[in-house]
């Protein structure tokens, strides 16, 4: 988007094969704030180079307040790490929201109407002493993640839905899991990414079966789990159990969803934006596009063009704000383009930016979590 080379990952690796590396600067530490981890730089990379990796171990070596707005992301990623605090501001925001005080353009009210309450209908939830075996049947728990737990509990009823009509028994909801880690570990606190790791372990090591989640930002950084503790063998070998038990939560409903259970009504034009973590992941990229299809009486526009990005990055979109909404506005063209009605994607940073981006510019479009979308086409029983 700059045209700058020191932004690009060739310039950054350069930077890092440097002297600036010893004692980074803050003009050094600002460029590599500048980074959405998006991984397409790897994706293109002939020599396979963990650059992501490289990026987020020099983050490691910077001050705790490094790069643009650096108060308002490490808030930001205090608050997902700590669920008593996220849960405490949600319901700070839903209070406020519900007051006039803001004006109608504000930034700030297009966010807080994204707040959910959370209603009755959700996945079960489950207290400290999560038993051997779920009841119910399924074998399934469910990793909500902080969006479906705290910011859009309707994405976790949706998910506990369609996972009941796949499995026939209920998804069980462990109360005491905490955030996946991902924002964490992308600002370079990796000692805070692995303890929230150790938490989710210890956590889901209590239930049987799959873990299933809605987020893909949340399944690719759950199923990286053991690379956070290569240097730890006792919870290497923990986290590659747990890891092997994740599962992607579109291929997970596509193997069990027999076409002839969706249709929309009325007909409309969808665009799947497919997320950063899925479309750079070889195993996962377009893996919605054959669940989709299985909708009755939809065009799936965009299908045949690769995904932008939409510049939110995790915590990216607060630190540079100016440079995400550019970012988003080329994802948006695409979408102008093809003249789509609905968006729909899976990941949990992407949906907030595709919803606050499209409010913003008071565009007609809906942008809706995967989940919901296929609720919503669900054919009714007779």
């Amino acid at each position: 988007m700059t045209g700058r080379e020191t932004l690009a990952a060739r310039g950054k690796l350069h930077l890092l094969s440097t002297d600036l590396a010893e004692s980074p600067s803050t003009h050094f530490q600002d460029i590599f704030a500048q980074c959405l981890l998006c991984g397409a730089c790897e994706d293109g990379c002939s020599r396979q180079l963990p650059i992501r990796e490289k990026v987020v171990e020099a983050r490691s070596t910077f001050s705790r307040l490094y790069g643009g707005h650096p108060l308002q992301r490490t808030v930001a990623r205090m608050a997902l790490s700590r669920p008593a605090l996220l849960e405490g501001l949600v319901q700070a925001g839903l209070s406020l929201s519900r007051l006039s005080l803001l004006p109608s353009e504000s930034g700030l009210r297009v966010k807080l109407g994204l707040l959910e309450k959370r209603e009755k209908g959700g996945p079960e939830r489950k207290n400290q002493g999560v038993p051997e075996k779920a009841p119910g049947g399924s074998g399934i728990t469910y990793f909500s993640g902080c969006m479906a737990r705290y910011l859009q509990p309707s994405i976790g009823g949706a998910t506990a839905r369609l996972a009941e009509t796949v499995t026939g028994g209920n998804l069980h909801e462990p109360d005491a899991q905490v955030c996946c880690g991902l924002a964490a570990w992308s600002a370079g606190r990796i000692d805070e990414a692995r303890k929230l790791a150790q938490k989710n372990i210890e956590v889901f090591a209590q239930t049987p079966g799959f873990i299933l989640t809605s987020c893909a930002s949340c399944s690719s950084h759950l199923r990286k789990y053991p690379a956070l503790f290569r240097d730890h063998p006792r919870w290497r070998e923990k986290a590659e159990e747990f890891s092997a038990r994740v599962r992607e939560f579109t291929s997970f409903l596509d193997a069990g969803l027999p076409a002839e259970q969706f249709a929309a009504d009325p007909s409309c034009r969808v665009y799947y934006h497919d997320p950063c973590h899925l479309r750079f992941d070889k195993e996962h990229r377009g893996a919605a596009l054959p669940l989709l299809r299985k909708i009755d009486n939809i065009s799936l526009v965009g299908a045949d063009a690769d995904s932008h990005c939409c510049g939110q990055g995790g915590l990216f979109h607060l630190g540079y704000p100016e440079l995400s909404g550019q970012i988003f506005s080329t994802a948006c063209d695409q979408l102008d383009r093809d003249g789509a009605e609905v968006v729909v994607t899976t990941c949990s940073g992407c949906l907030m930016q595709w919803q606050a981006g499209l409010a913003t510019r008071r565009s007609p479009v809906r942008a809706v979590h995967l989940a919901l979308w296929l609720q919503s086409c669900m054919r009714k029983k007779s």
